[in-house]
């Protein structure tokens, strides 16, 4: 009798001590999951959002993503300047991590820091027009920069040139857009100066 009160004793030990180890390990996993869901991963932060909206003579809009990147190399886009932001599903991709440190090195630049909230158009377009919308995370602030028919050639043909900075900001993102075989507007050549060597 005492023989089969211990082995009981033990066997019940044994169970407790399983099903405390189980729950222990579902509260783990529960607490990571609360801590990282799927919309916040404290690893992936975004580091530059440019939204692509189009107007042609139809009266219409088209907007898209042109480009957004995050700090884990991680990037979406839309591959063609046709598609509806809200119908077709942003394409993903990786960038290399020199591409990711020269993003961070133009959007870190003080005179990018510095760049006024809108650019207009610097000359009238007869039967369309383009704007870049970007919006870069600035530690509780986002900075946000209004780009409207973005052509650094007739910019400065009408005496009304580009500052460094934007070219900078601009001829970046057309560059790495580029890089991932996106339909990109022609910078008209006069990007080369203002894009790192990466």
């Amino acid at each position: 009798m005492g023989r089969l009160i211990g082995t009981t004793t033990s066997l019940l030990l044994i169970i407790t001590a399983g099903f405390f180890s189980h729950a222990n390990k579902n509260n783990q996993a529960q607490n990571r999951a609360e801590s990282s869901p799927g919309q916040v991963d404290t690893s992936k932060k975004l580091v530059l959002e440019v939204l692509e909206t189009d107007s042609g003579p139809g009266g219409g809009s088209n907007q898209f993503v042109f480009l957004r990147a995050f700090s884990d190399r991680s990037i979406e886009f839309h591959p063609k300047r046709s598609e509806d932001l809200k119908k077709v599903p942003v394409s993903r991709g990786e960038i290399s991590q020199a591409q990711l440190e020269m993003i961070l090195a133009v959007v870190g630049r003080e005179d990018v820091m510095k760049l006024p909230d809108m650019f207009k158009t610097t000359y009238t377009p007869i039967d369309f027009h383009w704007t870049l919308d970007m919006k870069i995370p600035r530690g509780t602030q986002v900075q946000q920069i209004k780009l409207v028919n973005f052509f650094p050639a007739m910019a400065k043909q009408n005496n009304m040139p580009y500052p460094e900075a934007l070219m900078r900001l601009a001829c970046s993102v057309l560059a790495l857009r580029r890089s991932l075989n996106a339909d990109t507007p022609d910078s008209d050549g006069t990007c080369r100066d203002f894009v790192s060597n990466h």
